[in-house]
């Protein structure tokens, strides 16, 4: 199973960097990216909070 969405993958990088000069996966790189420099700076600040500092609760 994971060698077909292996191929599909492949196959539909090829197909974006011949057609689209690679666009859409440059937007899906840089997404991830972003997101994964959200979640750090999120734990960095998570871990630099005093030890006895309440927890943040979030307002809706």
């Amino acid at each position: 199973m994971f060698r077909i969405l292996l191929v599909i993958a492949v196959v539909a990088i090829g197909y974006d960097a011949v057609v689209h000069q690679g666009s859409y996966t440059r937007d899906l790189w840089s997404k991830a990216v972003g997101a994964t420099e959200r979640v750090v700076d999120e734990a960095k600040r998570v871990s630099e909070r005093a030890p006895n500092a309440p927890p943040r609760t979030q307002m809706n």
